[in-house]
């Protein structure tokens, strides 16, 4: 049986060139995701024409997410010919709000708001809360801070501040910059980073569609505890959600992600939204070619829990052993698939809009092709759909036979591999219903997706529509007749 749960993988200088980008899709790789925050924009468009280059050549739909950087708080760089500061615990630092020098007894942060979200107690992390301050006092133009946990404190170093109303950041003047590149050069998904709620999806979207007809679907970053609150809402205004671990877990007590995750991917299994699962699932390989027992259990969870997708970071991008670790991924996958589909309890309910007629039909329609495929010997579940939305609700009931979606354009293709369980086909719908099931019947066995006489559970529209939201329609097909 095909894998159901698909890989993400974070590109980089370990695989950037069309030959590596090809061993690296050949190895497993779904879905590719380029970092907004490293290189030019020139580099930036060469990877994502060698992306392209490279799907192409081993003829795989792979979409590409274009992570938006967000409002990145930083501490200020280190003197010319100086590797590290000494931060010692205990000591007394004097905070600025701009990337002044980072000096011993002296950290600049490039937050001009700094002191109007902090107050006397509040926690400073940076490094991802290898060291931390507690503000003592705040003095007009500075604050001075505690080091509660302290440590050799490099240049221009993350910084967070858990708990302060820091507004925004979802979209900063860069990262509207990068919506536009984005727009121009046709990639799939925008990763949000820091959102707090959907106004920030609606914000973005708005945004996208100034610079182009076809706006790339918008992958939600669950980081914030604001975000964690409003993660109904955000789930329902998304294209895609992803629980981001690292900067979650410092905003939050590291103990309390586990259960941010399993919350995040039930709420987005309950509306039918795919999520991804990201952060440090195989760190170890970054620098060993083999995986921990913990990470190995880490990436077997994740999927236990129902996500659609697991994600490799610096693993991919910077690691000495991407491709081994794609494949020890996917081996980890399949195990833990060898038991059957997996279906959260969150997956089960039924979700449609109360006020919403359509969507209720479509959501009894899935339901129905869910509990058909589940009592007959149909051996794939092929979905005809213009906008992808009639396969991911298929896909949210997590059904045993391989759902196969048949889309008119690769755009919408090439998005629904991110999806749990989808293979995609492309073909132009027909009026003919009967010449249009036939045809693709065919272009699936020629695709080596089924076998030629295979039966199929077909899902889609009479009379065959080009509008999107009209599915009506289960019929049952040998595949190839």
């Amino acid at each position: 049986m095909e894998r159901r749960v698909k890989i993400v993988a974070t590109l980089g200088p370990a695989v950037s060139e069309p030959a590596r980008l090809r061993e690296l899709m050949e190895a497993g790789v779904d879905v590719v995701r380029v970092n907004a925050a490293h290189g030019s924009p020139e580099e930036r468009a060469e990877l994502i024409a060698n992306v392209r280059e490279a799907a192409e050549a081993i003829g795989k739909r792979v979409p590409i997410l274009f992570d938006l950087r967000g409002l990145k708080i930083r501490t200020g760089p280190l003197p010319e010919g100086e590797d590290s500061v000494a931060v010692a615990r205990g000591s007394r630092i004097r905070l600025e709000a701009s990337p002044v020098e980072t000096v011993p007894g002296r950290i600049g942060i490039n937050f001009p708001n700094l002191f109007e979200v902090m107050s006397e107690g509040s926690r400073v992390l940076i490094a991802d809360g290898l060291i931390e301050l507690l503000v003592e006092s705040i003095k007009g133009d500075h604050a001075m801070a505690m080091v509660a946990r302290g440590g050799q404190l490099l240049g221009k170093q993350g910084v967070t501040l858990p708990g302060a109303p820091i507004k925004g950041g979802a979209l900063t003047d860069a990262d509207k910059d990068d919506v536009a590149f984005a727009v121009k050069h046709g990639v799939d998904f925008l990763g949000l980073s820091f959102l707090n709620d959907a106004s920030d999806l609606h914000l973005a979207r708005q945004i996208a569609s100034q610079h182009g007809d076809i706006v790339p679907g918008l992958v939600a970053k669950i980081e914030r505890p604001q975000a964690l609150m409003n993660i109904n809402e955000i789930v329902e205004a998304a294209d895609g959600v992803m629980v981001a671990r690292g900067d979650l877990g410092v905003q939050l007590p590291p103990e309390r992600v586990p259960r941010a995750q399993k919350k995040i991917i039930g709420v987005a299994n309950r509306v039918g939204v795919p999520v991804i699962t990201a952060t440090q699932m195989l760190e170890s390989m970054i620098t060993q070619p083999v995986a921990t027992r913990a990470e190995t259990s880490d990436v077997a969870n994740a999927v236990w829990d129902g996500t659609d997708a697991v994600m490799l970071s610096a693993e991919t991008a910077v690691g000495k052993y991407p491709i081994e670790a794609v494949r020890t991924m996917d081996r980890i996958i399949r195990e833990v698939e060898k038991e059957g589909t997996v279906r959260s309890e969150a997956a089960k309910q039924k979700f449609a809009a109360e006020d919403d007629p359509e969507s209720q039909f479509a959501d009894a329609i899935a339901r129905a092709a869910f509990a058909l495929s589940d009592q007959t010997p149909v051996q794939h579940l092929v979905v005809f759909t213009k906008t992808g939305a009639a396969a991911r609700r298929i896909a949210k009931y997590r059904p045993f036979p391989p759902i196969i979606a048949v889309a008119d354009n690769e755009r919408v293709a090439r998005r629904l591999n991110l999806v749990w369980g989808i293979e995609t086909v492309v073909l132009e719908v027909e009026r003919d219903q009967d010449a249009t099931f036939r045809k693709a019947g065919q272009l699936i066995i020629d695709q080596r997706l089924a076998e030629d006489g295979e039966y199929a559970l077909i899902v889609g529209s009479l009379p065959m529509s080009h509008e999107a939201g009209r599915t009506n329609l289960v019929h049952f097909r040998m595949l190839g007749t």
